[in-house]
């Protein structure tokens, strides 16, 4: 597996790899992340913050994305503290072949790279099973924080309740 940076041309891969994530979690949990716009994708593309997992054929296997700063989630506004990962999204076909974990590696290269001390992840607060999979993969559980109706992060954030995980490198 071969971790890069996405390009502007991988935008319909990259909706139908988030596609098919969102599918896969209302069937898992009755919820799921809204349909991210074009500009939205587009936006952490050239701001290099969007990445994609290849296979040896060169195949998407996933996509995530990642913020090197996270005041409102983590209290971090000067991004001094960690690598956060975000909408790590793994294509059916490729569920356990240890895409994430390969992922949380590349992060804890690029955080150690960077001198960062964490790994961070947040998600659902109440996504019992994703929660024991973030735990599996080596995070720990550090609490929960009820986030503002409105804020600068992505809609899909607003008002909702987050479990958050770190890795302490």
């Amino acid at each position: 597996m071969i971790i890069e940076r996405t390009v502007i041309a991988d935008i319909p891969k990259v909706e139908k790899i988030y596609s098919e994530a969102r599918a896969y979690q209302f069937q898992q949990s009755g919820y799921g992340w809204p349909v991210f716009s074009k500009s939205f994708i587009e936006k952490e593309i050239t701001e290099k913050r969007h990445f994609k997992v290849l296979d040896k054929d060169d195949e998407m296997a996933g996509v995530f994305s990642i913020v090197k700063a996270e005041p409102i989630i983590w209290n971090d506004k000067d991004g001094k503290e960690a690598i956060y990962l975000h909408r790590m999204a793994i294509r059916n076909r490729y569920r356990g072949k240890n895409i994430a974990k390969k992922v949380v590696d590349w992060a804890m290269i690029e955080a150690w790279k960077n001198k960062k001390k964490f790994i961070r992840i947040d998600t659902w607060a109440n996504n019992k099973a994703l929660t024991g999979y973030y735990q599996k993969l080596g995070f720990e559980w550090v609490g929960k924080r009820q986030l503002p109706p409105q804020s600068d992060l992505p809609e899909h954030y607003n008002n909702i309740e987050v479990n958050l995980f770190e890795i302490r490198l």
